[in-house]
């Protein structure tokens, strides 16, 4: 019975960080499209929020398999403790962070707080899965996750730097007119970067949950129950319908944008988050996004560029994973580890 009880205090749990983590990268999915005015506040939430769950329902399983193999810890009672812990820390991280306005990264929060959870569970490393790097190409266990988080905000800084010089060098000649195009195509690239996010965030919890399953003693074999999907699509769109406007204005702070820096953005997200959703790659969207405006920005004009921004938003990454896995592990040690006498 207790299990049980455990298993239900997990999924809640799985459910309510994926609620943070809608209003947390969800707010910074939607902050391009408002900052350049290409759709009202209304408008972006209700996108966004389709487009999220859509991805979470039919955007694969991969996110969920790499988050399973990062820890070896056997399918027993036990895990149900260090999961809740875990996930204690990253709800309480995000809502620290909303609370702020600064657009963190649920990811990071999401991996500190299993490492240091499972840190604490059994006292080593020894059920963590560092895998191989695998030459950037095939990597596996923490690795993968680790290369997946920091090297996306990379790519998109220098992807988004290459396509708006490009862009702009092709638009030189033409007209105001043109942005009224620009605003209308973000309609198409704001449900592809929300349905890349839904498929990419939610899968981490799915992975999560399943983990749970089978510590109560449930299998559940490669496949994710559609109950899972449903319920982590549901909750991501309630998050992103609680848009947080702290987060929203700090992303659209970064750079002044117009039409075209907006469409640029988006498009390079979506395809970074897309593909990272594909190939099984855990990343963290508010960085991704956060780095193709930059990119963008520092393509058109350096000095522009709100840099005091970017600073305190890297910083505030470097710090998520450690603080997450600290909390993460307090909250284990001080609490949770108590429950284990009855299983």
């Amino acid at each position: 019975m207790v299990v049980y009880l455990m298993l239900g205090l997990v999924v809640v749990l799985c459910l309510m960080f994926t609620f943070t983590n809608g209003f947390q990268d969800g707010s910074s999915v939607a902050a391009n499209a408002l900052a350049c005015r290409a759709m009202s506040k209304r408008e972006a939430v209700m996108v966004v929020a389709v487009f999220e769950f859509f991805g979470a329902v039919f955007g694969g399983s991969a996110v969920a398999h790499s988050i399973r193999g990062i820890t070896s810890w056997p399918a027993r009672p036990d895990l149900l403790t260090v999961l809740a812990s875990g996930l204690t820390a990253a709800i309480v991280w995000n809502f620290a962070m909303r609370r702020l306005g600064v657009p963190s990264s649920s990811t990071h929060a999401f991996v500190g707080g299993l490492i240091g959870a499972v840190i604490a569970g059994c006292g080593s490393t020894q059920y963590l899965i560092m895998g191989d790097w695998g030459m950037l190409i095939y990597p596996t266990g923490i690795w993968r996750v680790i290369l997946s988080l920091f090297l996306s905000p990379i790519v998109g800084f220098a992807l988004s730097y290459i396509v708006l010089a490009a862009a702009t060098r092709l638009l030189i000649n033409a007209s105001s007119e043109l942005n009224e195009t620009l605003k209308r195509l973000q309609w198409l690239a704001v449900p592809l970067l929300a349905f890349g996010h839904g498929a990419n965030d939610t899968q981490k919890v799915m992975g999560v949950i399943a983990l749970s399953l089978s510590a109560a003693g449930f299998e559940t074999g490669s496949d994710i129950p559609s109950w899972v999907r449903l319920s982590t699509a549901a909750a991501m769109s309630l998050g992103v319908a609680t848009l947080a406007p702290g987060i929203v204005k700090r992303v659209g702070s970064i750079y002044r944008q117009r039409p075209l820096h907006g469409l640029v953005t988006e498009s390079t997200s979506a395809l970074i988050v897309s593909f990272a959703s594909l190939t099984g790659g855990p990343l963290a969207a508010s960085q991704v996004i956060a780095s193709t405006v930059v990119g963008a920005g520092s393509a058109e004009r350096m000095k522009g560029v709100q840099w005091t921004v970017t600073r305190d938003m890297m910083r505030t990454w470097m710090l998520t994973i450690p603080c997450s896995a600290v909390l993460a592990w307090l909250l284990h040690s001080l609490l949770f580890t108590h429950l284990n006498r009855f299983f």
